[in-house]
């Protein structure tokens, strides 16, 4: 089979291999499992209900096998090549809602464009008139590589490299006419951070290690993170509605960890435990070099330390499909548990500059983090449910302004039902969720998203209830996805239909309504956040090619508001001129894809 018709399944658990038994007979790689934009390796299979298939012989349930092969229908490979370049294209009309972009003024949910803060007059002191509109149109493109490296048939190594990560076209102008005039710039430059980009143009994200050994699965070093339907952790990797590589993702949850799983004798569920390194604090690298070769660790008790545990009955994504197709009842299940832990923390500067002793403040946190999730198949109907809780205790945060300590009651929840109609063409159903949120504002109030959210309180509230999706976790095209940035302090409801038209063109179109479970949070003080309605056009080939056009209205209500300041009362503070209803917002994005 060419390289180009061999296209793997991306998965929407990294954990896959680590708990389904015989899971290597669909791949030999857990952290980017199986479900993919192009065929995979069952792509030549016969169509039809799959037959159950025969329990391996001669084995006693106290002893774990070894993976088989890496593909049924594939050779062994030493080295695989896979990902995908994708081109996006945005159009975003009046994202800011009308309102004016100025912490001084109370902010906006989305910058306005730079003209709008331009001066009034030229700079050869001419009188021009202030170029400000409402719209931003921008494209940009990502090469995303993940290389696997296979050893032999137990023992690979996976990495995941992006090049020009979301370079905007047209950002890293060289001219070459000697003019110095921007209109004469003929050619792009390499993005080079600090000097004409952010980030360089080349990214190496992760890279990790993974071994079958005769008692279970090894895996370790920098690597992707997901869970269930991805809401709570979300690798970025796969899609999990419409299957194959998630070509909209951005970053995706990334996790330093030490791993082991392995079938629990007599039963079909796996369990795992890994020490993950979510954060070790000052290292030799990041002040002054290593001059002995290898870097360490400053100090040990600013470390961050966590544990975490799964136990699951998994199928592949195949097996689940064809089981449901034998008009069996199918369900699998599982639990994520991580218990977090930080004595001190260090509040240093800038990880360039000298350490700080006097920089050790105490923390005393502790978090324990459960993730149920539950999928259930039967005939044309599918049921998926996530639940998440983040419960501790922050002992000490004097040195952010705050004598008390903190508890940790954080929530969040999802559900989604589907049902499957005409030979599977046609699909209809309903999503809701929510999470938990608390009583601050933003800062500013009028700035919605979560990079600018209160997530500390403040004096007179010990309970910290803000809880957040996953950014990855994406339900719409414009409040959560852009203004907002995930969704937090809310609870929505989204109907949605499909319909494949062709083998490869399949329209979509939902409404999600949103509500804020604390209104007081919320720019306007107002119970809904807004009414969205999405639609979405897409065509993918079997030789990895997709292309698709997206179209999404938001019509704000009542919390993206800017109340002017009551007569009576403490008031909202927005300034003049920046008072109001919201207005709408609109957005039209096109891509083009390619997997390998």
């Amino acid at each position: 089979m060419t390289r180009a018709l061999r296209a793997r399944r991306p998965a929407r658990w990294p954990f896959l291999l680590l708990f389904v038994p015989g899971i290597a007979a669909a791949q030999v790689t857990p952290g980017l499992p199986t479900g993919a934009g192009g065929p995979g390796p069952d792509a030549d299979k016969k169509d039809g209900v799959a037959e159950q298939a025969p329990k391996t012989p001669g084995l006693l349930p106290t002893t774990p096998t070894l993976p088989p092969p890496k593909g049924k229908h594939k050779r062994f490979e030493l080295i695989e090549l896979d990902g995908y370049f994708r081109l996006r294209s945005d159009w975003m009309k009046n994202f800011n809602l009308g309102f004016i972009d100025d912490p001084d003024l109370g902010g906006a949910p989305f910058p306005e464009p730079l003209g709008c803060s331009a001066p009034t007059s030229g700079s050869a002191g001419d009188t021009a008139d202030r170029p400000c509109g409402d719209s931003i149109k921008s494209t940009n493109m990502r090469l995303r590589l993940e290389p696997t490296i296979n050893l032999d048939e137990t023992t690979s190594v996976h990495m995941q490299v992006d090049v020009l990560d979301n370079v905007v076209l047209g950002s890293t102008p060289t001219t070459g006419q000697g003019l110095g005039l921007a209109a004469f710039e003929d050619t792009q430059g390499v993005p080079q951070a600090g000097i004409n980009s952010a980030e360089d143009a080349i990214r190496v994200k992760r890279a990790w290690a993974e071994v079958a050994t005769p008692l279970g699965i090894v895996k370790f070093g920098r690597q992707p993170d997901a869970w269930g339907m991805g809401m709570f952790h979300n690798s970025g990797s796969a899609d999990p509605i419409n299957g194959g590589y998630d070509l909209d993702s951005e970053r995706g949850d990334t996790v330093d960890r030490v791993m082991f799983g392995t079938l629990i004798p007599g039963t079909q569920l796996r369990g795992a435990i890994a020490m993950d390194f979510p954060m070790t604090g000052r290292t030799s690298a990041q002040t002054g070099g290593t001059p002995r070769g290898q870097g360490w660790d400053l100090d040990d008790n600013d470390d961050v330390r966590q544990w975490s545990f799964v136990l699951s009955h998994l199928d592949t994504p195949d097996d689940f499909r064809d089981a449901v197709e034998r008009g069996e009842l199918t369900m699998n299940y599982g639990v994520y548990l991580q218990y977090r832990k930080q004595a001190w923390d260090y509040t240093g500067a800038g990880v360039s500059d000298t350490p700080d002793p006097d920089a050790f403040v105490p923390r005393d946190a502790t978090a324990y983090i459960p993730d149920l999730w539950l999928k259930l198949g039967y005939k044309q109907l599918q049921l998926e449910l996530e639940g998440v809780a983040i419960v501790g205790s922050i002992n000490k945060a004097t040195d952010v302004g705050i004598d008390q300590a903190l508890d940790l009651r954080q929530f969040g929840g999802v559900g989604r039902v589907t049902y499957r109609a005409v030979q599977d063409k046609l699909k209809v159903g309903l999503e809701v969720g929510g999470a938990s949120g608390d009583q601050w504002d933003n800062d500013p109030q009028g700035s919605t998203h979560i990079s600018t959210a209160n997530t500390l309180g403040g004096a007179r509230d010990g309970t910290l209830s803000w809880f957040r999706f996953d950014p990855e976790y994406k339900i719409d095209l414009i409040l959560f996805r852009e203004l907002i940035g995930a969704v937090t302090n809310a609870a929505y409801a989204k109907p949605f239909l499909s319909y494949q038209l062709t083998k490869g063109i399949t329209a979509r179109i939902a409404n999600v309504t949103s509500f804020a479970l604390k209104p007081v949070a919320t720019p306007g003080n107002g119970s809904l956040y807004g009414v969205e309605f999405d639609g979405d056009l897409g065509y993918t080939a079997t030789n990895g090619f997709s292309a698709g056009i997206a179209y999404g209205v938001l019509f704000p209500l009542s919390a993206m508001n800017h109340p002017e300041d009551p007569s009576t009362g403490s008031g909202f503070g927005y300034g003049a001129g920046n008072t109001g209803d919201a207005g709408n917002a609109h957005t039209i994005q096109f891509r083009l894809g390619l997997s390998f």
